[in-house]
C-alpha cells in the first residue's frame, strides 16, 4: 500500500504561521463573511478582525471603555475592517448584563465598519430598548452610502474607515488626546457615552463648522460643548459643514 506522505513547512518567525492562517481563511470562504483574531502583515487581506472577548462591565479593564480606543489602533495599524465584539460584552461567567450597558454599547458600535450582537434587545422585556434598537439600525443603514464610500477609499488607499480626530485635524491639539469620540471618514464625529450612569457628557469639535444631528443646530468647532445632553436613548453625532 502507498503511504500518504504530508507536505510540511517549518518557518524560522512565528508570525509566519499567523500570515499563512490568515491567508488560508480566506481563500476558504467565497463569501467572505468569516472574521480572525490574528493579523501579521495580512492587511491586505478582505476578511474582519475581530476584538478579542469584552466583558460585560463599563470600564477600561476590557469592558465598554476599551472599545472605542481598540478599534480606532486596528485602524490605523492597517485593519479598517474591525468587528468591535459584541454589544453588550459576552456575559461570561453569569454576568448580568444591564439594560444602561446595552444600550449605550450599542451606540458605540451602530457607526463602526461592523457590528453583532451577544443579547438581543428584546431580552430586556422592554419596548423602549427594542424601539432604540430599530432606530440605531435604520440610523446605520441611513449612512450605508458613507460605509461604501468609505470601504472602497480603505481598499484603494488603505485609509482607516473610523478615525481618530486629529486625522484630519492633526494640527490641533485638543484632537490629539481625545480616546471617547471618533470620526466615520471625515465626515461624521461620533461621541457617544461609554460612562454609567451619565446623562451628559463633554464633546469636543475640532475647528471647522459642525450641524448637531440630534437638535439640527450648527455649531463652531475648534472648542469643547460641556454637559452635552445625552440621555440614554441620545447618541451625540456630528457631521462637518
Amino acid at each position: 500500500m502507498p503511504q500518504h506522505t504530508e507536505m510540511a513547512a517549518s518557518y524560522g518567525n512565528p508570525s509566519e504561521y499567523i500570515r499563512h492562517y490568515v491567508e488560508t481563511t480566506v481563500k476558504a470562504d467565497d463569501t467572505l463573511r468569516q472574521e480572525v483574531r490574528v493579523g501579521c502583515r495580512t492587511q491586505s487581506s478582505p476578511i474582519l478582525v475581530r476584538m478579542m472577548d469584552r466583558r460585560s462591565r463599563w470600564g477600561t479593564d476590557n469592558g465598554l471603555k476599551t472599545v472605542i480606543p481598540t478599534a480606532l489602533t486596528f485602524s490605523l495599524i492597517g485593519y479598517p475592517f474591525v468587528l468591535p465584539d459584541m454589544i453588550g460584552g459576552n456575559a461570561y461567567d453569569g454576568a448580568v448584563v444591564e439594560r444602561e450597558l446595552f444600550v449605550r454599547w450599542l451606540q458605540v458600535n451602530i457607526f463602526l465598519p461592523a457590528i453583532q450582537f451577544s443579547i438581543p434587545p428584546w431580552h430586556f422585556d422592554d419596548d423602549q430598548v427594542v424601539d432604540h434598537t430599530r432606530e440605531m439600525l435604520a440610523l446605520r443603514e441611513s449612512y450605508r452610502w458613507l460605509f461604501d464610500h468609505l470601504t472602497v477609499e480603505a481598499v484603494s488607499k488603505g485609509w482607516p474607515i473610523v478615525r481618530p480626530l486629529w486625522w484630519s485635524h492633526p494640527r490641533d491639539p485638543q484632537s490629539l488626546v481625545i480616546d471617547d469620540q471618533f470620526m466615520l471618514g471625515d465626515e461624521l464625529l461620533v461621541a457617544p457615552v461609554v460612562d454609567s450612569g451619565k446623562v451628559t457628557r463633554d464633546v469636543y469639535l475640532p475647528p471647522g463648522l459642525w450641524l448637531d444631528k440630534c437638535t439640527g443646530t450648527n455649531l463652531t468647532g475648534g472648542r469643547w460643548y460641556r454637559n452635552y445632553d445625552a440621555t440614554l436613548f441620545q447618541l451625540p453625532y456630528f457631521e462637518k459643514l
